[in-house]
C-alpha cells in the first residue's frame, strides 16, 4: 500500500511539530560540531528561535511548507525573500533572491524523497515571487546536507572559516 505524502503550507496548529523538528535538527547539528559551539537541547531556547523565525518569515515575504505523511509531520522547509541592504548593494547588483532558512526532515523519513519535494515547492514559490536565485546556508560538518544541496544545483558561494585560538 502506497504511503500518503502531502506537501502543504504551514498552519498555526503545526507549531508543536515545527518545534519538534527544529529540536531534532539542532541536536543533530550539535552532534556534528567538534568545536562544541552549537547549543543542544538543554541550552537551546527553541521557543524563542521559533518566534524569531516566524517573525522573519512574516516580515521578509516568506513561507513555510510542511511534509505530512501517514505518520504525521515528517519535515518542513522555511524560506524568505529578504530585501537587499545598502551594504549588499555596494557589493552586488540588485536582484531578488530567495533564502532557504531551514530544511528539516525527521531522521526516520530521510531518504524518502520528502526533502526533494520540499525543495521543489520552495523553489516554485521563489519563482512565482520573481526571484532569480535561491540561497541556502549549510553547516560545513553536515556533509550529507551539502551533498544534497549540490545534487539540486546549489554551489558554494561564500565559505566561512573558523579557527580555535590558543
Amino acid at each position: 500500500m502506497k504511503k500518503m505524502k502531502v506537501i502543504r503550507p504551514y498552519r498555526q496548529e503545526d507549531r508543536e511539530n515545527l518545534i519538534r523538528l527544529i529540536v531534532e535538527l539542532q541536536e543533530y547539528i550539535a552532534s556534528l560540531d567538534h568545536y562544541h559551539r552549537q547549543k543542544s537541547r538543554g541550552d537551546f531556547d527553541v521557543e524563542e528561535y521559533v518566534e524569531k523565525t516566524l517573525k522573519k518569515v512574516q516580515e521578509e515575504h516568506g513561507t513555510i511548507f510542511v511534509a505530512e505523511t501517514d505518520n504525521g509531520i515528517a519535515g518542513c522547509i522555511i524560506g524568505c525573500i529578504p530585501e537587499l541592504s545598502d551594504s549588499d548593494l555596494l557589493e552586488s547588483y540588485p536582484i531578488k533572491e530567495g533564502s532557504i532558512l531551514e530544511l528539516i526532515i525527521s531522521e526516520k523519513s530521510r531518504g524518502s524523497g520528502l526533502g526533494s519535494e520540499l525543495m521543489k515547492v520552495m523553489e516554485e514559490y521563489f519563482l512565482q515571487e520573481g526571484c532569480k536565485f535561491a540561497r541556502v546556508a549549510c553547516f560545513a560538518p553536515n556533509v550529507d546536507a551539502h551533498t544534497f544541496y549540490e545534487k539540486y544545483g546549489y554551489g558554494d558561494r561564500n565559505i566561512d572559516m573558523l579557527k580555535r585560538l590558543k
